[in-house]
């Protein structure tokens, strides 16, 4: 993919004059580039490293993040969930068969390098993003503007977005730090290489180059909205959890992102807020339902019967993730908590099993992987062992064939096994992400509907859901297709991911998203000669659920 953010920088000092022949000077380039005082910048440590600043091949957390303060779309998440509100476009409006979106554009709004913002702007900035997408080299784009047509600009403020078909996640798309930001029309014509150098969006806070081994953001001083509360935020990257526990406890950072229940431990007992959020995400049970065994929803729905998997999961990693109630994570529509899934029901099990044509026992294969993922934070193969002893208790009797993550795709495009442990981390958080691309008919042959699973009626709904706009239809839609699922059981939802972080006592502000990139325009930090730490007035923040 890209460059280590590092090297990067390194390979563009011989274009450092190209760099300023195309972008005008502004104010912000007149300020001098000593620190600000200890309360105006903001430390933040994840545990990722940075590739890239170029929303046109951005793939990587690390780099999102980044971008995610740097650039704006047409439209952005309202903080703390997936709903969709104003950003650049101040208003939109969605032609009835839904195939055309017009957007009404924020007049006074201008680029990092003052160039204003404009429908020219937005086009220039889409074509970019999506001449970036080849045979060979995967990026958002291609996810993003895969329901585009054409662009057409009405007038300097307006412009048209025309779809090849009806695609009511567009918005979603849109939100989305990747591929989606506008960029500044000066740096369209540059290669990734180049635009590092000087990525300039719209957004609260413009890129000031690498300062102690971090990457420096300084506040927009012409930004549109509300000024940030900080004049500057350094990212830093520490891999190791435990530093960047000691780190918060010794006042080098402010703020610790990508941590885990058991590591905030000492910050809770010592007074730190500490936050947690539910990752839009899902770690699930497949079943290949066309062939045996799991061909009959019996025999589905003996091995659903046959778990207890919110307390199997507990056990393994309590508050580590969040047992699941059905298909979709609680901020994404159609999230409903008296849709649930087939229980531990364990008096059934012997019943389902004869209807499945199993007098004595059931076996199968159940395949895994061996590495950590969000949804399984000690790895897959941990879940599959004590699934498969949570099973042999009821006469289901699982080998299990745990691989490394890449072997393991391989063994699932395959289609090796009988079962599969396995997850799916949404990018848009609109319920079609997880519900069409997982379990629609034209996905099998592509190879994301693993299970094999088809539904006539559950195709109609989900197709619906997608060329729906109204989201309380929406809403209605997927509570059906729900139903369904939860019926034939071609998975077994597990499991949600958390996201931990902790700040310091004088942070104020701080969101943690469950898109899991953080927008810090408004966060800010108490000065020191101000702060009275207090047991008693430092809570710990936890969402409430």
């Amino acid at each position: 993919m890209t460059k280590p953010f590092n090297v990067l920088v390194l390979s563009l000092l011989g274009l450092l004059a190209l760099a300023l022949l195309i972008q005008p000077r502004t104010g912000h380039e007149m300020q001098n580039t000593m620190q600000a005082p200890d309360n105006k910048r903001i430390v933040i440590a994840q545990q990722y490293t940075v590739s890239t600043l170029d929303p046109a091949t951005v793939t990587d957390t690390g780099s999102i993040r980044l971008i995610a303060n740097i650039f704006e779309g047409l439209v952005r998440f309202k903080p703390g969930t997936t709903q969709i509100e104003p950003c650049l476009a101040t208003s939109w409006k969605i032609s009835e068969d839904g195939l055309i979106y017009t957007f009404n554009l924020r007049q006074g709004v201008s680029f990092h390098d003052g160039i204003a913002l404009d429908a020219a702007a937005v086009r220039a900035s889409v074509q970019r993003q999506m001449s970036n997408q080849t045979a060979k080299i995967t990026t958002y784009a291609g996810f993003v503007y895969a329901p585009l047509d054409k662009i057409k600009i009405i007038d300097r403020y307006t412009i048209e977005f025309h779809l090849k078909y009806p695609y009511s996640p567009f918005l979603n798309n849109l939100a989305m730090p990747m591929a989606a930001p506008v960029v500044s029309p000066v740096t369209t014509g540059l290669t990734t290489d180049q635009f590092g150098a000087h990525p300039a969006g719209t957004g609260p806070f413009y890129y000031a180059g690498e300062v102690n081994n971090g990457l420096l953001l300084k506040t927009n001083p012409g930004y549109w909205d509300d000024p940030p509360a900080a004049d500057e935020v350094l990212f830093v990257s520490e891999p190791r959890v435990d530093r960047r526990v000691q780190k918060l406890l010794g006042g080098h950072i402010d703020i610790a992102l990508d941590l885990t229940f058991a590591q905030t431990a000492q910050l809770r007992f010592k007074g730190y807020p500490v936050l947690r959020a539910t990752g839009l995400d899902i770690g699930y049970l497949g079943f290949y339902t066309d062939r045996r065994p799991f061909n009959k929803p019996e025999a589905r729905q003996a091995v659903a019967c046959s778990l207890n998997h919110q307390d199997i999961l507990e056990k393994l990693w309590p508050q580590e993730t969040r047992p699941a109630h059905g298909p979709l994570p609680p901020s994404v529509l159609g999230y409903d908590t008296e849709l649930t899934q087939i229980g531990y029901a364990p008096d059934k099990v012997a019943q389902l099993l004869q209807a499945a044509s199993y007098t004595k026992e059931m076996s199968f294969t159940l395949i895994t992987y061996t590495d950590i993922r969000p949804y399984s934070p000690r790895g897959g193969n941990i879940l599959a062992e004590a699934l498969a002893r949570s099973l042999a208790d009821h006469n289901i009797i699982v080998k299990v064939q745990a691989y490394p993550w890449e072997q393991f795709k391989q063994a699932l495009a395959h289609r090796e096994g009988d079962a599969f442990l396995y997850g799916w981390i949404s990018d848009n958080g609109d319920p079609d992400n997880f519900l069409y691309t997982l379990l629609a008919e034209n996905q099998v042959k592509n190879g994301l509907n693993i299970t094999g699973y088809q539904n006539a009626e559950l195709e109609i709904l989900l197709v619906s859901g997608r060329q729906t706009i109204d989201p309380n239809t929406r809403q209605r839609i997927y509570r059906q297709a729900q139903q369904i699922i939860n019926r034939d059981v071609p998975w077994l939802i597990l499991n949600h991911s958390f996201h931990y972080a902790a700040t310091s006592p004088r942070v104020q502000g701080f969101l943690l998203n469950p898109t899991d990139w953080p927008v810090m325009n408004r966060v800010s930090k108490i000065p020191l000669n101000s702060l009275n730490i207090s047991a008693n007035l430092v809570h710990n923040r936890f969402e409430r659920f």
